[in-house]
């Protein structure tokens, strides 16, 4: 087994460092710190809670941490206690994990693993939840809390781009781009403001499938290199080519195209076929009536279009006094249980392959989805710079698709841009 809490130790003390260089207090450790070796189980099975064990837990849902705090309990007999925290949840953990008044396990999004690994607050996890994590969630997930072949987090609940589709005028809906660019030819009536397909353009966020359908990587496989976004480089400039073809499709400016308020209404209204958006949009456009569908987002020449996924993650603070306790409250999070809350609690959607067995969720006519798509996603990279790739993307790819830059010209200009922004550091 690992020497958890060995690791434990030391990510405590390079946090109590960064912390007492920050505030001018020292802290120390307790003298009488226990070494945990590990549970010993190899299974989650045969993992008990430590005796006397109770758990905070932060979360920015508090309705939904009472209830997997309730299901917790009848199932451990640990009790819970919830708190809801939303923002800065890492740089909370810090400052007051030293002195045992921060959560054992607290969930904040993927975007803050880098900052929460460096700063010594997320516990690695030991083998037997490690093993059932990778043998329920995919790699889309998992990679999201792995450094070095370590896990040090539980991918919770996802958020992902999907394609919508108008029912009353899409009998089948497509699987290739290529199809429906295709059937943009006929059915696209602008004066009358009718279109086959709608996507934003003018955000990195949404536009991402497209540029990155001939295999541009943002910030490297892993999207981590910070140093270098891929701008030079053939697979950005093809996606940006895509990104050109699309205004034929979509044969009105970039700057109406970022207008998403403006996109969804023309949806809902019945004018549009297809539609691209995320789960954040289902409610409303189900509660206006429209008929509608959703499916995963077609292929371009053959490739999965991919977008961007956003991971909201567990962790267990390297801070705690009951380490056992704590990961099994992580792992119960992605059991059948703790996703059938997840999902009655806050519509959200389970990082589990497997749905089958997810009371509500399985049985929902439209989240499944973004199940299947999250499958065919890339993690949105967590790399700080990029903030950068935002600012960029929305200049280069509105300027490409209004036809005021070439792909070969907005491939220079990504690169003079980057580098401009690296000299205002």
């Amino acid at each position: 087994m690992k020497k958890n809490m060995s690791k434990k130790i030391l990510a405590a003390i390079l946090s109590v460092v960064m912390i007492s260089s920050l505030t001018g207090c020292k802290k120390t450790l307790p003298e009488d710190e226990e070494v945990f070796t590990g549970s010993g189980a190899a299974t989650v099975d045969e993992m008990t809670p430590e005796k006397g064990a109770k758990l905070v837990f932060w979360t920015s849902n508090k309705e939904y941490g009472e209830a997997v705090a309730k299901a917790f309990e009848a199932k451990y007999d640990v009790p819970v206690t919830v708190a809801q925290e939303g923002m800065g949840t890492v740089d909370k953990i810090a400052l007051s994990g030293p002195s045992g008044e921060g959560a054992d396990v607290f969930i904040t999004g993927h975007d803050n693993f880098q900052k929460g690994l460096s700063s010594g607050v997320f516990m690695e996890l030991e083998d037997a939840i490690v093993d059932n994590v990778n043998s329920k969630v995919s790699e889309s997930g998992t990679k999201t809390v792995m450094k070095d072949g370590k896990m040090y987090g539980i991918p919770i609940s996802i958020e992902v781009n999907c394609l919508f589709y108008n029912k009353d005028l899409v009998q089948t809906p497509a699987t290739t781009l290529e199809e429906i660019m295709e059937g943009a030819k006929a059915f696209n009536d602008p004066a009358n403001n009718k279109f086959n397909f709608l996507c934003t353009i003018g955000d990195g966020y949404y536009e991402f499938p497209f540029v990155a359908a001939q295999g541009f990587e943002l910030f490297g496989p892993n999207g981590d290199d910070g140093d270098n976004p891929g701008f030079d480089t053939d697979e950005y400039e093809k996606g940006l080519e895509l990104i050109a073809a699309l205004h034929e499709t979509m044969p009105i400016s970039s700057t109406d195209l970022n207008n998403k308020s403006s996109l969804k209404a023309n949806f809902i209204d019945g004018n549009v076929a297809y539609y691209i958006t995320g789960p954040w949009d289902v409610t409303q456009i189900k509660e206006s009536g429209v008929n509608f569908g959703i499916t995963t987002l077609p292929t371009y020449q053959g490739n999965q279009l991919k977008p961007f996924a956003g991971v909201q993650c567990a962790f267990v603070s390297t801070f705690t006094k009951y380490p056992i306790a704590a990961e099994l409250l992580a792992n119960f999070l992605i059991s059948d249980e703790g996703a059938s809350i997840l999902y009655t609690e806050s519509n959200g959607i389970t990082t589990l392959s497997n749905i089958d067995n997810v009371e509500g969720l399985s049985e929902d006519p439209y989240l499944p989805a973004f199940v299947k798509q999250f499958e065919y996603s890339v993690p949105m990279p967590s790399v700080s710079r990029i903030s950068y790739f935002w600012s960029i993307a929305a200049d280069i790819d509105r300027a490409v698709f209004d036809g005021q830059l070439t792909p070969a010209d907005a491939r220079k200009k990504a690169i003079e841009n980057w580098k401009a922004l690296l000299a205002t550091e």
